[in-house]
C-alpha cells in the first residue's frame, strides 16, 4: 500500500490522486482499489470538484452516509453539511451528491438513494451524477417531495447569500424548449443580420454548427462547446491551416459520414467571429445533456416556424402527428415508414412513442430487480452488506439502461432495444434533398433514430423500403402534384438505387434475402415509367400523388400492417375519384376516418380539406373472405341480371331485324321463316371487368346473322331482304345501340347489385370523427392554449379499436 499523499488532491487539485488501481479516497483517508468499484472513482472525481470547484470543505462533508441503519436505509455517496460544526451536530445537510459508474445520460429514477437520503433529511439540493453527464435538482421538502431541476449546482458562497440561492432557485432554471427555441431563433437573426442568408441557408448552416456541438460534446472529453474550447484551438492552429470552425466543420462530416448528412464540398460558409457568436450564444447548455424532449421539439418547432413559408408542404401539425401516431400504437419489434417524410414529424413521433414503451418496461424490470436483491438481506444488515446490496442493484440497473442507448459513443449502431428501434425499425424518404436531410437531423436531435431515412422517390424501393415489409405505415403524402408518365424509374437519381457490388453486398448483409426482390424490382424497371409499376398507374399518362401514395402504402405494408394517412376530402367523396375507393375497398378494411378541419393546414402552401384515413392491409383470410363474399355475389346475381339481359335481346330482335316493324321486312321475313330461315341476333357475350375497379363484367353483342340455308326460293328472298333493309340500316344502327346502351344499364345495375351484396355480407363498423379543433389555428400557432379535441377522440378509437379486436360483440363500444 502506497504511503498517504500530503495532499486530499494531486497536481494543485486537478486530479485525485491514483496509484495503479488505487484512488485516495479523502473523506476516509485511505487508499481504495478501484478496479470492482469504478463509482468510487466517479464518487472521488465530485470531492474533488466540490472542493476545487465548490469552495466546500472536507471537514463539512461525508461519502456514504444513511440515514439510519437496517433494511432498506437511503444512503447518499456525498453529503454536504452548511458546516464542520452542523455535520457534527448532525443538522439537516444542504446537498446531496449521488453517483453512478455509467456512462451516458441521468435517468432520474437511478438515482431514487441519492432522492430519498435527501428528502428524509431536508436536504435542498441533489446532485445526480454518471461517469459523463449529470443533472441538478432542487428539492422542494414534504412527501412525495418535488425534484426541479435546474442549470447549476450550488457553491459554498451560494450558500452565505439568501439573494444568490434564489437565484439559483428561480433564475437558473433547466433549458427549457421555449429557451432553446428562442436562443435558436436570434442564431437565425445573426447570421442573416451579419452573412445576409436567406431563412434556408441560415437554417442549414445553424443545424452544422449544431452537429458540431453534439460531436465534441458527446465525446465526453471537453464538456459544454464553448468559446473557451474554440479560444485554445486557435491557440495551437498552425499559420495556413484552415480556421478553426471549418476544420471542426471537417471533422464532423466525417463523424457523421455513413448517415449522409453533408456532402464532401459542404462548408459553413461564416466568419470565424460570426461563428464564435453562435457558439457563445448556445454555450450555456449542454447537448449531448439536455434531454431528447426538449432539444427534439424546440429544433422541431425552429423548423417549422423558419420554414413554413417557404416548405410548409413538408410539415404536418404536431397535434395531428401525435393523433395518428398514438391511434396506431406501434410496438417495439414492428417496422414503421413514411415513404413522403418532409421533415420526418411522423418518424419522430414512432421513434419518441415506441421508446417511451420501451423506458416503461425498463422501468417496472428495475422496481422488479431492485425487490429481489433487497429481499435477500436481512432487515439488521451491516453497512458492508448494504454496500454490496447497493452495489448490485447499481450493476443491475446499469446492465438494464444498457437497452436505452440509441447509439454507441462513436456513433456506430448500438445492439440495445433503443438501438434496434433507431437503426433497423424506422423507415422513411423524400425526394426533395433537403427535407431529407432536416428529417435525419431533427432524428439526431431527438435522439438518434435516423438510420433508415432516405433522400429518395417515395415511390420507388430504395435499400430497406420494399413491397409486403412494414407492419405500420404513416403518412401525409404531398397534395396537388402529378405523376406522369416522363418520370421513369432511374430517371433520376431520387429514382434510382446503386447497382455496385459493394452496394449489393451491404443490403444483403444487412436485410437477407429478402432485401433482393425489391431491389430487383427497381433494376428490372429502370426506363420504364414509375407509373407502369403500379395497378392504378398502368397505362395511363399521369396520376395524382396522393392517389399513387395508396396503393404504394398498401403494398409497402405486410398483410395485416396498418395505415394512417392524411389524404384531400375529393379521394373520399368526389364522384371522379370512386373508382379509387372501390379498389381500395377490395384490398384494405377502413377502419376510420377523421375530417379535419379547415384551418389544419391553412398554414401552408398545400392548404387543402382534408381527412385522416385508418386502413389495415387485409390479411389472406380476409382477402379470401372478401373474394368468397364477391363470387357469391355474382351467383346471387347472375339468374335475376342474365334474365334481364334475354328479355332486352329478346325484346329487341324482332324491332332490329325488321327496322322496327317495316311491313316489306316483316313480309320477307314471315316468308323466309316458313322455308326454314331466319334472321336473327347472336347471343351476347359476357366478359370479365377488365378495369381497376371490380364489376359485374360486360355484355357485348354483335350485328343480326341468318340461321338456317336456304336455296331457290329462300336465296332470292334473302336477296330482296338485304336489298330492302338498306334503306333502314341508320334505324337498325341505333336500335342496336338502344340494346347496347340497355344491356350495359344491366351490367352497371348488377354491378351496384353485387357490392351492395358484398358489403352486406362483408360489413364491419367504420370509426367516424368531424372533429372542431385539432390543437392548430390557421396562423400555425400550437400549444397546450389552442383548442384540441384529438386527445378525447384518441379515447374513443381506442375504445373502438378494442370493440373492433374482440369481433364487434352486439351492445357497441
Amino acid at each position: 500500500m502506497p504511503p498517504a499523499p500530503t495532499t486530499p488532491f494531486a497536481d494543485g487539485g486537478a486530479k485525485c490522486h491514483r496509484s495503479g488501481a488505487l484512488i485516495w479516497v479523502p473523506l476516509r483517508s485511505k487508499w481504495v482499489e478501484a478496479t470492482h468499484q469504478p463509482e468510487e472513482v466517479v464518487r472521488q472525481e465530485w470531492v474533488r470538484r466540490l472542493v476545487v470547484d465548490g469552495g466546500f470543505e472536507l471537514a463539512q462533508m461525508d461519502q456514504e452516509r444513511r440515514t439510519q441503519h437496517g433494511h432498506g436505509s437511503p444512503r447518499a455517496d456525498i453529503v454536504v453539511w452548511e458546516s464542520a460544526a452542523k455535520k457534527a451536530s448532525e443538522a439537516a445537510a444542504i446537498m446531496i451528491v449521488e453517483t453512478k459508474a455509467t456512462d451516458g445520460p441521468v435517468i432520474e429514477s437511478d438515482f431514487r438513494q441519492g432522492n430519498s437520503y435527501a428528502v428524509a433529511g431536508g436536504a435542498g439540493f441533489l446532485i445526480a451524477a454518471t461517469a459523463t453527464a449529470h443533472a441538478i435538482y432542487q428539492l422542494t421538502p414534504g412527501f412525495p417531495g418535488k425534484a426541479t431541476q435546474i442549470n447549476e449546482w450550488p457553491k459554498k458562497v451560494d450558500f452565505g447569500s439568501q439573494k444568490r440561492l434564489d437565484r439559483l432557485r428561480h433564475s437558473l432554471r433547466a433549458f427549457d424548449r421555449d429557451e432553446f427555441q428562442k436562443l435558436l431563433s436570434d442564431c437565425h437573426d445573426l447570421l442573416r443580420d451579419h452573412h445576409a442568408m436567406t431563412p434556408d441557408k441560415a437554417f442549414d448552416t445553424i443545424s452544422k454548427m449544431l452537429f458540431v456541438k453534439l460531436r465534441i460534446e458527446r465525446s465526453g472529453n471537453h464538456g459544454t462547446f464553448t468559446t473557451e474550447f474554440l479560444d485554445k484551438r486557435e491557440e495551437v492552429r498552425v499559420a495556413g491551416d484552415e480556421e478553426v470552425h471549418e476544420r471542426l466543420f471537417e471533422e464532423t462530416k466525417k463523424y457523421y459520414r455513413a448517415d449522409d448528412l453533408f456532402g464532401d464540398t459542404d462548408r459553413l460558409e461564416i466568419s470565424s467571429a460570426t461563428f464564435r457568436a453562435i457558439v457563445g450564444k448556445l454555450e450555456r447548455f449542454n447537448l449531448s445533456q439536455t434531454g431528447d424532449d426538449i432539444k427534439g421539439i424546440a429544433f422541431e418547432q425552429f423548423l417549422g416556424r423558419t420554414f413554413r413559408g417557404e416548405l410548409g408542404q413538408f410539415f404536418t401539425p404536431r397535434p395531428v402527428v401525435d393523433f395518428m401516431v398514438d391511434a396506431l400504437d406501434p410496438e417495439e419489434g414492428e417496422l414503421i415508414c413514411d415513404p413522403a417524410a418532409g421533415s420526418g414529424g411522423f418518424l419522430i413521433r414512432v421513434f419518441d412513442h415506441v421508446r417511451s414503451k420501451i423506458s416503461s418496461d425498463i422501468e417496472q424490470k428495475k422496481n422488479e430487480k431492485f425487490q429481489e436483491i433487497s429481499a435477500e438481506y436481512p432487515t439488521d444488515a451491516t453497512d458492508e452488506q448494504l454496500a454490496k446490496r447497493d452495489h448490485r442493484i447499481d450493476e443491475a440497473f446499469a446492465e438494464l439502461n444498457e437497452n436505452l442507448l440509441p447509439t454507441e459513443s462513436d456513433g456506430g449502431v448500438a445492439d440495445t432495444r433503443v438501438g434496434r428501434l433507431a437503426w433497423d425499425c424506422i423507415y422513411g424518404t423524400d425526394k426533395e434533398p433537403r427535407a431529407a436531410r432536416t428529417a435525419k437531423m431533427n432524428m439526431i436531435m431527438h435522439g438518434d433514430g435516423h438510420g433508415g431515412i432516405h433522400w429518395h422517390d417515395g415511390l420507388v424501393n430504395i435499400n430497406g423500403i420494399w413491397d409486403d415489409r412494414f407492419n405500420v405505415i404513416v403518412t401525409n403524402p404531398p397534395f396537388g402534384a402529378t405523376v406522369s408518365s416522363s418520370q421513369l424509374v432511374g430517371g433520376t437519381t431520387e429514382s434510382d438505387v446503386p447497382d455496385d457490388p459493394a452496394y449489393q453486398r451491404r443490403m444483403r448483409n444487412r436485410y437477407g434475402d429478402d432485401w433482393n426482390a425489391g431491389y430487383q424490382a427497381v433494376v428490372s424497371a429502370r426506363n420504364t415509367p414509375i407509373l407502369d409499376t403500379f395497378e392504378i398507374g398502368k397505362g395511363k399518362k399521369s396520376r395524382q400523388t396522393e392517389v399513387m401514395f395508396v396503393e404504394r402504402c398498401l403494398r409497402l405494408l405486410k398483410p395485416g400492417g396498418r395505415l394512417a394517412i392524411v389524404l384531400p376530402n375529393g379521394n373520399l367523396n368526389a364522384a371522379s375519384l370512386g373508382w379509387l375507393r372501390r379498389w381500395a375497398e377490395g384490398k384494405a378494411y377502413l377502419r376510420g376516418v377523421v375530417a379535419l378541419p379547415p384551418e389544419t393546414f391553412k398554414f401552408s402552401k398545400a392548404s387543402v380539406s382534408a381527412s385522416i384515413v385508418f386502413l389495415d392491409r387485409f390479411t389472406p383470410e380476409a382477402e379470401a373472405a372478401w373474394q368468397k363474399a364477391w363470387d357469391d355475389a355474382l351467383d346471387f346475381t347472375k339468374e335475376s341480371f342474365d334474365g334481364q339481359r334475354d328479355a332486352l335481346v329478346a325484346n329487341y330482335q324482332q324491332r332490329i331485324v325488321t327496322a322496327d316493324g317495316d311491313e316489306t321486312l316483316v313480309d320477307l321475313l314471315t316468308r323466309l321463316g316458313t322455308l326454314g330461315v331466319t334472321r336473327e341476333l347472336p347471343a351476347y357475350a359476357r366478359a370479365a371487368e377488365a378495369g381497376l375497379v371490380r364489376g359485374a363484367g360486360t355484355t357485348s353483342i354483335g350485328n343480326a346473322k341468318w340461321v338456317g340455308r336456304g336455296t331457290g326460293e329462300a336465296a332470292a328472298l334473302k336477296t330482296k331482304y338485304i336489298s330492302a333493309v338498306q334503306s333502314h340500316n341508320a334505324t337498325i344502327k341505333t336500335l342496336l345501340a338502344e340494346l347496347k346502351a340497355a344491356l350495359k344499364e344491366v351490367d352497371e345495375a348488377q354491378t351496384a347489385a353485387m357490392w351492395t351484396y358484398v358489403r352486406e355480407k362483408f360489413d364491419y363498423p367504420v370509426f367516424m370523427a368531424t372533429p372542431k379543433s385539432v390543437g392548430i389555428t390557421a396562423t400555425g400557432d400550437t400549444g397546450s392554449h389552442v383548442a384540441n379535441d384529438l386527445p378525447e377522440i384518441l379515447s374513443k378509437w381506442r375504445e373502438f379499436r378494442e370493440w373492433q379486436a374482440n369481433g364487434f360483440p352486439e351492445g357497441g363500444i
